[in-house]
């Protein structure tokens, strides 16, 4: 019992920094957005309804200068953060479950030191 005990609390910390994490991705992913709507009077007038012209085999720029490997950049960021962060957390663990099982195994060693000592006298 105690090992599913310690295995919810990781999941549950786990989920705690993911979701923390998605939270803060999402306000920025939002931030950016408005910063975009905010640009779009910006450089040349055009016609309501008009679609800008862009030559064949060309991409479109976006506003910030971020065309799709600016996106695709930001995702394999996201990635990768996130196997480091779930890397920290499995460090983290391993630690404190280590000093754990050190203190216990001395703890335990000092009880039988004392109890042997006690037995002789």
């Amino acid at each position: 019992m105690k090992t599913l005990g310690r295995i919810l609390i990781i999941l549950a910390a786990f989920a705690l920094v993911m979701g923390m994490t998605y939270a803060a991705v999402n306000a920025v992913s939002s931030s950016t957005t408005l910063r975009s709507f905010d640009r779009a009077d910006e450089g040349s007038p055009r016609q309501e309804g008009a679609q800008p012209q862009i030559p064949n085999g060309q991409r479109p720029e976006f506003p910030g200068g971020e065309g799709r490997e600016g996106r695709a950049g930001g995702i394999v960021r996201l990635i990768l953060g996130t196997v480091k962060n779930v890397g920290l957390i499995a460090v983290v663990v391993v630690l404190v479950v280590w000093i754990k099982n050190y203190m216990e195994n001395k703890r335990g060693a000092l009880k039988e030191r004392l109890n042997h000592k006690r037995g002789s006298v």
